[in-house]
């Protein structure tokens, strides 16, 4: 069912999420044989170029070693990175967004996304994680942080800008509709970090599992469905607990564009795109739906009948203060 994202005509609002699922050519000819609207592609990591000219400038004895390998190995890394979008474009016939995802407030995100839109991007996804570690840093100037990134990226590319966020601001409209003005087009509701584990025996760090087990998306869903109707100008794709087409009629229901998948890839194969694409045209058939835009939104906050069913007074009802 055809639809929209971030103003790019998509046939499917099934999106395949950043991921090693989109990091090849090879996949994304996959995702776009399953019936995939666009993908997403895995992003560039300011940190891994950051880590690599590290542990290369330890073995040497130069002193302005780091500087040059992490230039030399960033310039390798985003020719290869360059040279995936445009085989992408050529070989797929469906949007290609890249993916940047940086660590840092410096113009490596302008310089990246300049050449990103010059090998023929649809759109950019910045990936922005500025995690507190200074307990004299304000969150409202993390905040301004992240705008201050957007609106330089934004300004420096005429493609569309989404944002993935994660869900650890206070008031997260608020953000979105700064968003918004810095002139992005869309958010992605959330970004899905990879949390450690602690080993007690051996008392060391490891990574946890990023495809953990299936839970039903209904925290991201709810915020869909209040941030689509409090800013309803920014366009939203959900990403995160989407496996199933059911999941992703609750996210279009709630105002999102687009879902985003990843983990029912790595589940079921990318066959799941095509299945998920079959549900949603045999639900809006069984509903008389013609189009996406005639239900897209019909559950959000502003045009449900009970939008306490969103707020916190489902606490109250479901616990009472005296048990029966």
């Amino acid at each position: 069912m055809k639809t929209t994202y971030l103003g790019l005509a998509i046939d499917s609002p099934v999106i395949v999420a950043s991921s090693p699922y989109t990091a090849t050519l090879t996949n994304v000819e996959r995702c776009a044989a399953a019936g995939a609207g666009a993908v997403v592609l895995k992003s560039i990591f300011e940190e891994q170029i950051v880590r690599q000219a590290a542990s290369m400038e330890y073995a040497t004895s130069y002193a302005d070693a780091d500087t040059y390998l992490q230039r030399y190995l960033g310039d390798d890394y985003i020719r290869r990175y360059l040279e995936l979008i445009e085989s992408a474009r050529s070989r797929t016939p469906i949007p290609v967004i890249a993916s940047i995802n940086c660590i840092s407030t410096n113009d490596e995100w302008v310089s990246y996304a300049q050449c990103m839109e010059r090998s023929g991007a649809s759109a950019l996804e910045l990936n922005i994680f500025l995690p507190p570690v200074d307990p004299q840093q304000p969150a409202a100037e993390i905040e301004r942080n992240y705008l201050r990134i957007v609106q330089r990226v934004a300004e420096a590319v005429a493609i569309p800008v989404a944002v993935k966020l994660p869900n650890r601001f206070t008031n997260l409209f608020h953000l979105a509709e700064g968003l918004l003005g810095r002139g992005a087009r869309g958010a992605v509701l959330f970004n899905r970090y990879f949390e450690p584990e602690i080993d007690v025996e051996h008392l060391t760090l490891r990574s946890g599992d990023p495809f953990g087990p299936y839970t039903e998306p209904r925290d991201i869903l709810r915020t869909t469905a209040r941030c689509t109707a409090v800013v309803p100008q920014l366009e939203v794709a959900v990403s995160g607990g989407v496996r199933t087409g059911e999941d992703t009629v609750r996210a279009l229901l709630c105002g999102a564009q687009a879902v985003q998948l990843c983990t029912a890839i790595h589940d079921h194969g990318f066959e799941i795109i095509g299945r998920i694409g079959r549900f949603i045209d045999e639900w809006a058939d069984r509903h008389n739906f013609g189009s996406v835009e005639e239900f897209r939104g019909r559950m959000n906050l502003c045009r449900i009948t009970d939008g306490q069913l969103y707020e916190r007074v489902q606490y109250m009802k479901y616990y009472p203060d005296t048990p029966e």
